[in-house]
């Protein structure tokens, strides 16, 4: 037993580096002039909201860091194999089958996400994690965490545990909180965002498919119904964001309603020919 776990350790970090050497040099859009621009900018002594492209709150900075130490090509290999590592953790959590998993990860909205080195797969790994801290992570992006939040809030007051709710909630609301009292760009940054032109929000026409998946979220207790449900209700977003749709459609409670790998092979095909056609 001890033999095969040091196997399979080791064959995973021989793959996490594989993968981060030839990553490195692929091209991508935010990763350099953004997210390690800012981080950056922490090391040395200024403000990440002095790029002008970051938007987020304070806390979102903190799973850069790491990658700030590094110059900026072995930093974006890195990065690029921790969320790919991240993705794929998330989908062996939920017991995906092998199938499942590839159809997911071949998906545009994934290779954007990864080729664009947004923070998008970084934040979904709040699903990984207990509620208090998991909602920290979540809210980084709202246009992801709103979701699980209500559907926490809802499991509280159907439990009427009042008190966990509050001791859940108090961080990320505090963090918001003190982040907009001493950081209020990052808000009028997010506001503005969507009339970027690269916002692809269904908003307001897909509220509907959102609050269906909020209410078979609370129906069947499923926090990842949630999380599939926030895309659909958000004002703004980037086209790789709906991967949230498909992170959510992982979880094994699907297969009451659908094969998994059916699904995720659908929704393969399905992104490919919406970006292909409309160019997104």
């Amino acid at each position: 037993m001890m033999k095969s776990r040091a196997m399979a350790v080791s064959i995973l970090v021989i793959a996490f580096a594989v993968i981060a050497y030839f990553s490195a040099a692929l091209p991508t859009a935010d990763f350099y002039e953004t997210f390690y621009a800012a981080a950056r900018s922490v090391f040395s002594g200024q403000s990440p909201y002095s790029i002008t492209g970051y938007l987020y709150p304070p806390w979102g900075i903190i799973p850069l860091l790491p990658f700030a130490w590094m110059p900026p090509i072995p930093a974006h290999g890195l990065y690029f194999a921790t969320c790919l590592f991240i993705l794929v953790a998330i989908a062996w959590r939920l017991r995906a089958n092998p199938l499942t998993i590839v159809a997911f990860i071949l998906s545009p909205t994934v290779i954007g996400a990864l080729l664009v080195g947004n923070l998008d797969p970084i934040i979904v790994s709040g699903m990984l994690l207990p509620p208090t801290l998991g909602l920290l992570v979540l809210f980084i992006k709202p246009q992801i965490g709103v979701g699980v939040g209500f559907y926490y809030l809802m499991d509280f007051i159907r439990t009427k545990r009042y008190l966990d709710g509050l001791k859940t909630f108090a961080p990320v609301v505090a963090g918001y909180a003190l982040s907009l009292a001493i950081f209020p760009i990052w808000l009028v940054r997010m506001v503005n965002n969507p009339s970027n032109p690269w916002n692809r929000s269904l908003f307001p026409y897909a509220i509907p498919i959102g609050l269906f998946l909020l209410w078979l979220a609370v129906r069947k207790q499923n926090p990842y119904f949630a999380l599939a449900s926030t895309p659909f209700i958000a004002p703004y977003l980037s086209f790789y964001t709906y991967l949230v749709v498909q992170v959510g459609l992982l979880h094994e409670d699907v297969e009451k309603y659908i094969r998994r790998d059916v699904l995720h092979i659908m929704l393969f095909v399905f992104l490919w020919t919406i970006m292909l056609v409309f160019r997104l």
